[in-house]
């Protein structure tokens, strides 16, 4: 038998290497060159990139889908709801880079958000189909209004005097009166524009104070003091329509105040709509359009006059505030304040004006109530 010895073995050659694979000269995605242990995938860059857009697109996706419930009588998605605009538009950036980074997941929830949100925010723009394009303010069914929220009564009443006399204003609405700016209103004139009044709850340093004044007889005065503001309310004869006014006003949805602030726009919304008469609501609503809870007290019935004309993503608060740690002041952001009238009422316009002392803007609107 013949042995055969191992120094005639056929020679053994080494398995082929597949390029990265962590061999002599091979380098990653990154183009770092491999030590020999080191696997390919994902860059310490990219992998901070990743963090990064997930760390941000978590509170935009808490924002956009806090939009999406239909009860906002909670905390924090009643203070989260009125930046939705706002999570929309910082979404599109995210969506890039979460596309760029490879993480389609995210992307993919994007994509979704973006679409739906960006077509939520682009009916802001388009006015409605009732919008009356032109109505000559000497007519009788033509109203001349104007809200302001006075900033417990530190606005300048002789700027809102001055300002409903140029505009023609026929009803004005007054949140956060105070005795002393009553009388500064009155010594500013404004008593031989408006000689109609009704008031509630009208109180020194106190915000519950509003007010209603008229160049228009005022019937059937309420105080609407059963809220925690005071929500004052008057019959006017509009050209032969008898058409009620509202002067809105309930708390700000607080975390603290969040219960009382859903219980008082949904008695909002069962006293207007239980009430046969045409009606004008107008006034620091303390909500926008994103919230359910606005638009459920427009229902079928009524109509936003910033929609109504397509006039896009109105502010009007918080007009003028400073931040204490910067101690800069920051534009308005949001829309509160409203001009809310029936469906069959046309717009012909609204703008909004910044009131000095305050820190809300004005809201001015013309309405066609027939």
């Amino acid at each position: 038998m013949t042995h055969h010895s191992d120094a005639y073995a056929p020679p053994a050659f080494p398995e082929p290497r597949r390029p990265g694979y962590g061999g002599p000269g091979d380098r990653n995605r990154d183009g770092e060159e491999y030590d020999g242990d080191r696997r390919d995938g994902p860059g310490r860059g990219q992998r901070i990139v990743t963090w990064l857009v997930w760390l941000c697109a978590i509170p935009v996706l808490a924002v956009l889908g806090s939009r999406a419930l239909p009860d906002d009588g909670i905390t924090p998605v009643a203070q989260l709801v009125p930046f939705f605009p706002y999570a929309v538009l910082v979404a599109v950036p995210l969506l890039v880079l979460a596309v760029m980074g490879r993480r389609y997941v995210l992307a993919v929830v994007l994509v979704v958000c973006v679409t739906l949100g960006g077509y939520v925010v682009a009916s802001a723009f388009i006015p409605g189909e009732r919008q009356a394009f032109a109505a000559d303010p000497r007519d009788a069914g033509t109203l001349r209004v104007m809200t302001v929220n006075v900033l417990y009564g530190s606005a300048n009443a002789e700027w809102i005097v001055e300002t409903v006399r140029a505009e023609g204003v026929e009803i004005l609405a007054v949140q956060e009166l105070t005795p002393e700016f009553g009388e500064a209103l009155a010594d500013a004139g404004l008593g031989e524009l408006l000689p109609h009044q009704v008031t509630g709850k009208v109180e020194t340093g106190s915000p519950a104070g509003s007010g209603l004044y008229s160049a228009l007889e005022l019937t059937e005065q309420e105080g609407g003091e059963s809220s925690t503001f005071a929500m004052p309310s008057a019959v006017v004869d509009a050209g032969g329509l008898d058409v009620r006014i509202r002067n809105i006003h309930p708390v700000p949805p607080m975390p603290g105040n969040i219960a009382t602030w859903k219980r008082e726009l949904r008695e909002i919304r069962q006293v207007a709509r239980s009430d046969t008469m045409a009606q004008i609501m107008l006034g620091d609503f303390n909500a926008t359009h994103d919230h359910a809870s606005f638009r459920d007290v427009l229902g079928d019935r009524f109509r936003d006059a910033w929609r109504e004309t397509g006039a896009g993503l109105e502010r009007t608060w918080p007009e003028g505030k400073t931040l204490p740690v910067l101690d800069t002041q920051i534009p308005a952001l949001i829309a509160v304040d409203h001009v809310v009238v029936e469906s069959s009422m046309g717009v012909a316009d609204v703008r909004s004006r910044i009131v000095p002392g305050a820190d809300h803007r004005a809201v001015l609107s013309t309405i066609v109530v027939r």
